[in-house]
């Protein structure tokens, strides 16, 4: 690719004159960049570091000594926009099915989609992460992402996943708990999947996608209404061997939907809802706000309840955090 056709995608300004005058790969992990990429960085740290690696350009959008003359430097005045144009131009000329969908059904995509094969790429959270695979894109892949709003920038000729497909009937539902259903869909019966009826929809939505062939057991990397049981003195335990749990959710268009369900179906449940920020869907009685994990277990210890709801961290943040606590109470 050349520089010149960079500058103009990017409409960035060349601040040297380079001897080199094209580009191999565009890299924006400071850690893979190889020679003859170019770079693209916030951080002016990392500048050093993808020079020794053997980057032919630069990308940056605050000013930063020329550190070597011989490669382009390119400043622009968004790094985010230069990147949405980057990526945009990569896959212009492609022939691609995309998609955008809920992030639940997203969640559950990225489950299975290494498993079928390489013509499904998942549009990452942080975009510019989409670098590490847009080379190996080909025509009639597949892209699908949880943002509507990035998909349409990035690949404007996209449909919702969702849409023109209509859903058959799912029958014999039981909620066994609030983490695990049993339920009868297309003459199938689906005995006590650790998901819950919240996202049954996009469950089933999922495993049509992969034509009924899906592994029920990696549901278990499913986060979303995923308890943590604790025993009384607030270690954990083995699912379903407590009344006591905590659920965690970090993203914002799930939140909503997931409390109102709590409110529903466990209603006749202590719950108590501890978020980073205040929620007005709540009542002030019904929440706890905190800073930092380090005040959970504290607050734990001194209140009742059957249920946790934490808004503001994910599962791995706050299995982590009780295991470490639970190890360092057992040193005393």
């Amino acid at each position: 690719m050349q520089i010149s056709a960079i500058l103009d995608i990017v409409d960035g300004s060349l601040l040297n004159s380079p001897s080199i005058s094209f580009i191999y790969s565009i890299k924006t992990n400071v850690n893979k960049v190889k020679e003859g990429d170019l770079f693209i960085t916030k951080n002016l740290n990392e500048i050093e570091f993808a020079i020794k690696n053997g980057a032919f350009a630069i990308i940056i959008e605050e000013y930063h000594p020329i550190l070597d003359n011989e490669i382009a430097w390119i400043k622009v005045k968004n790094i985010d926009l230069s990147i949405i144009k980057l990526i945009r131009f990569k896959l212009a000329v492609k022939n691609l099915e995309a998609y955008s969908c809920e992030k639940a059904t997203y969640d559950l995509l990225k489950i299975y989609s290494n498993n079928f094969g390489e013509n499904i790429k998942l549009v990452p959270n942080k975009l510019e992460n989409f670098f590490r695979y847009i080379d190996d894109i080909e025509d009639n892949d597949i892209i699908i992402s949880s943002d509507k709003l990035i998909l349409d920038k990035i690949y404007p000729n996209n449909n919702h996943f969702d849409e023109n497909k209509t859903l058959d009937k799912i029958d014999n539902l039981i909620e066994h708990s609030l983490f695990e259903t049993s339920f009868s869909y297309k003459n199938i019966y689906f005995s006590r999947l650790k998901i819950s009826s919240l996202y049954l929809k996009n469950f089933i939505k999922v495993f049509n996608f992969f034509e009924q062939n899906i592994d029920f057991s990696k549901l278990k990397s499913f986060y979303h209404i995923k308890p943590l049981f604790l025993d009384r003195n607030l270690n954990l335990i083995e699912f379903g061997k407590s009344d006591k749990f905590i659920i965690c959710q970090n993203e914002k268009d799930l939140y909503k939907n997931e409390i109102f369900y709590l409110k529903e179906k466990y209603k006749y449940a202590k719950t108590i809802f501890i978020s980073t920020f205040k929620l007005d869907l709540l009542k002030d009685e019904e929440q706890i706000i905190i800073n930092n994990l380090e005040e959970l277990k504290p607050i734990l210890r001194e209140i009742k309840f059957n249920a946790i709801y934490i808004i503001g961290f994910n599962y791995k943040d706050i299995y982590e955090y009780l295991l470490k606590s639970e190890k360092f109470s057992t040193l005393f």
